[in-house]
C-alpha cells in the first residue's frame, strides 16, 4: 500500500494491480489518500474507477468518515460520486450529504441530488429535518440559478421522504 503514493509510476501502477487482485477494506483509505494526493493523470483515472466500482459493505462508513472529518475535502463530491456509483445508501446521513451538496459546486449538487433521489427511507427523523434546512437555506441563499435547478429537486425528494415517515 505505501507505494501508492510513490513517484514511480511503475511502482503506483504495481500497487493497484496487487489492490485489484487482492484488495480487501484496508486497501480503501489508502487508495482514497492516494486519489486525493496525485494529480489528474491515466493512474489517478484508474483510481477513481476502483474507488467507483468498490462492493465492499465497510467501503460506505469509511467515505462518511472522511467526509465528516474533512481531511478529504478537496475531493468530497468525488466521495459523493462514489458512494453513488458503488450503490450505497447513505441515508442515514443525508445532513452531510445535503451539506456538501449544497457548499460545493454544480457538479457536488448534482451527485447529492443523484444520491438523494435513489434513496426510499430514512430512520432518523432528525437527520432528515437537518437535510431539509440545509437545502431550504441554499436556496434561500442561492443567486446561481443552475444551482437552484439543482436544489429544487433535492428539496422535494426530502419533502417525498418526510412525507412517507
Amino acid at each position: 500500500m505505501k507505494d501508492l503514493n510513490s513517484k514511480d509510476n511503475n511502482k503506483v501502477e504495481a500497487e493497484l494491480d496487487r489492490a485489484e487482485k487482492n484488495g480487501d477494506i484496508k486497501w480503501v483509505r489508502p487508495l482514497l489518500y492516494a486519489y486525493r494526493d496525485r494529480p489528474e493523470d491515466a493512474l489517478r483515472e484508474r483510481m477513481r474507477t476502483m474507488l467507483s466500482t468498490i462492493k465492499l459493505s465497510g467501503a460506505e462508513g469509511i467515505y462518511i468518515e472522511e467526509l465528516e472529518s474533512g481531511d478529504c475535502s478537496a475531493i468530497s463530491t468525488d466521495i459523493l460520486g462514489f458512494i453513488w456509483s458503488s450503490g450505497f445508501d447513505p441515508s442515514n446521513k443525508l445532513d452531510l450529504i445535503t451539506r456538501i451538496a449544497t457548499n460545493g459546486d454544480f457538479r457536488a449538487a448534482m451527485e447529492g441530488l443523484t444520491i438523494i433521489e435513489q434513496c426510499e427511507s430514512i430512520d432518523e427523523e432528525h437527520v432528515l429535518l437537518e437535510a431539509i434546512l440545509n437545502v431550504r437555506g441554499a436556496i434561500e441563499n442561492c443567486e446561481d440559478e443552475s444551482l437552484k435547478a439543482m436544489y429544487e429537486p433535492m428539496l422535494a425528494s426530502l419533502q417525498r421522504l418526510e412525507r412517507a415517515q
